[in-house]
């Protein structure tokens, strides 16, 4: 009875031991994602592109893509049976515009299985009539249960807008833009700097009174961002006036809160 015991505890040990070696390699073995190498795309075409790879790990699974979004937007992602994420359709964890250059989109799949050299999951893909013609689209980070892979091999794939290229004065100075616009409760606004110096924004109603000051600090000279949560009592639904100022001058902007 002893020796019974014995062995079926060394029987157990080994069995939590492989369970603990399997995770690890699942975390440590080479994987890699890849997105097409070339897409050609024009204003309001959409296309669905593949993304395939190999992932020795299944189970819940977050992919993160990144994209500029004054080529290109994705409109949404497709899995199911014959897809390493099997979820139809796919939780979207994200989908926001982070600067005028870059973009997330992010999915889930709660029932993923693992895949060779196979189809992950397809993306639908619209062009964008921005000032861009040539742009990127990346698989940038992958989450399995809940742990980032760290040993994912990414490429980045180049997306080009042909139909032509949409007039656009370049600003040197000024409020490129804030993403998304229309927004609810954040949004994030995006300006170059002519050369480094203070700046000041402040937000007025249409009718150009003060509604709020956002802030006051030193910027660099270039493209810089600054992240605006508006607060429900401050601020009701309706457009409002954005105003940068800097040494060299003031600059204005619409922008619209949804309530």
């Amino acid at each position: 009875m002893q020796i019974s015991i014995a062995r079926t505890i060394v029987v157990r040990s080994l069995a939590v031991l492989g369970i603990l070696l399997w995770s690890a390699a699942s975390l440590f073995a080479q994987n890699e994602i890849n997105v097409p190498q070339n897409t050609e795309i024009a204003v309001g075409q959409r296309l669905t592109v593949a993304v395939i790879g190999t992932l020795d790990v299944g189970g819940s699974i977050e992919v993160t893509f990144r994209y500029d979004p004054s080529v290109m937007r994705i409109v949404g992602a497709n899995g199911g049976d014959g897809y390493g994420l099997r979820c139809f359709p796919l939780d979207v964890l994200e989908n926001s515009v982070e600067s005028a250059s870059s973009a997330v989109f992010t999915v889930r799949c709660p029932f993923s299985v693992s895949i060779a050299n196979d189809t992950l999951v397809t993306l639908d893909i619209e062009g964008v009539g921005g000032e861009d013609t040539v742009g990127f689209l990346r698989t940038d980070r992958v989450v399995a249960n809940g742990l980032e892979l760290t040993n994912v091999a990414f490429t980045t794939g180049t997306v080009i807008r042909t139909g032509g290229v949409t007039a656009r004065q370049v600003v040197k100075e000024g409020i490129t833009g804030n993403y998304p616009n229309p927004f609810a409760s954040r949004t994030r606004i995006v300006y170059v700097m002519d050369a480094d110096g203070p700046v000041k924004f402040i937000v007025r109603n249409a009718q150009g009174r003060l509604v709020q000051e956002l802030a006051t600090m030193d910027a660099l000279a270039g493209e810089n961002y600054l992240d605006y949560e508006q607060i429900a009592w401050q601020v009701a639904g309706g457009v409002y006036i954005l105003q940068m100022t800097t040494d060299a001058g003031t600059y204005y902007h619409m922008m619209t809160v949804m309530k």
